[in-house]
């Protein structure tokens, strides 16, 4: 019938895991940098906001 081995193979699923995660790293590591830059840039609006307003 089907040879369902290597579902359990776990040198399998860790290559899979590599190869996507090898894939996806660049465009979440795009990700991350432009929400980190936009909470610094909240953090600097709101802080310049509050030193104006006193």
């Amino acid at each position: 019938m089907f040879d369902i081995g290597n579902v359990w193979d776990f040198d399998l699923r860790w290559d899979t895991f590599a190869y996507v995660l090898k894939i996806v790293a660049p465009f979440l590591m795009i990700i991350i940098a432009i929400l980190g830059v936009g909470a610094l840039l909240y953090m600097v609006v709101v802080a310049v906001k509050k030193a104006v307003e006193k």
